[in-house]
């Protein structure tokens, strides 16, 4: 590995989406997951509401994976995560009653969603659903600075991949300015430093 495409430190961040068509009387999906980049697994809960009779309130605990999507240029990658879930996690002994398929833009931001949920009588199932991601709820809850590591992410799938495009287009952002913070400190007399020691 070249010592200019130096990873970023593994990291673990929360991300939250709301994911509804927002018409009156349509579900609403709240799903709040800590993402950890070593493994691609996110864990969390979500939490789906929906103003019917009876009211719809179903929280449930939530885990998945994430992977990258590569496709030819011109056309761009995508984020794939896909989780499941129940009411106690996946070693508890309760029956399944989610599944959830959300494909995201590479920032993060904006996402289409197909998600199925156990009404207690049968599964609902809806598509293409929007989604997006509410980076206020995230400073609310964590205090943490989501835009850095979610762009430390991405530089982590591009550098794994070797995609030089995506590389180039990273560069010329805010992934682009870390990048060259990164750089130049094993440039620094010190660094050098160690690397003899």
């Amino acid at each position: 590995m070249s010592e200019a495409l130096i990873p970023p430190p593994a990291g673990l961040f929360p991300v939250s989406y709301l994911i509804t068509t927002g018409q009156a009387g349509a579900q609403r999906l709240q799903l709040d997951l800590l993402v950890y980049t070593p493994d691609r697994s996110v864990r969390g809960t979500a939490v789906i509401t929906q103003a019917t009779n009876p009211p719809l309130d179903l929280h449930l605990d939530v885990w998945g994976t994430y992977t990258y999507l590569t496709v030819q240029p011109p056309g761009e990658g995508r984020i794939l995560l896909t989780a499941r879930g129940n009411q106690g996690g996946p070693h508890a002994n309760s029956a399944q009653q989610f599944d959830l398929h959300l494909l995201l833009d590479l920032d993060w931001q904006h996402g289409v969603t197909n998600y199925r949920y156990y009404n207690n009588q049968r599964w609902v199932v809806l598509e293409k659903v929007p989604a997006v991601l509410e980076g206020q709820r995230i400073q609310q809850l964590a205090g943490v600075d989501q835009q850095h590591e979610l762009h430390s992410a991405t530089l982590e799938a591009a550098i794994a991949t070797g995609d030089v495009a995506q590389l180039k287009q990273l560069a010329s952002g805010a992934v682009g300015k870390a990048l060259d913070q990164a750089i130049a400190s094993t440039k620094s007399p010190a660094a050098k430093a160690a690397k003899k020691a």
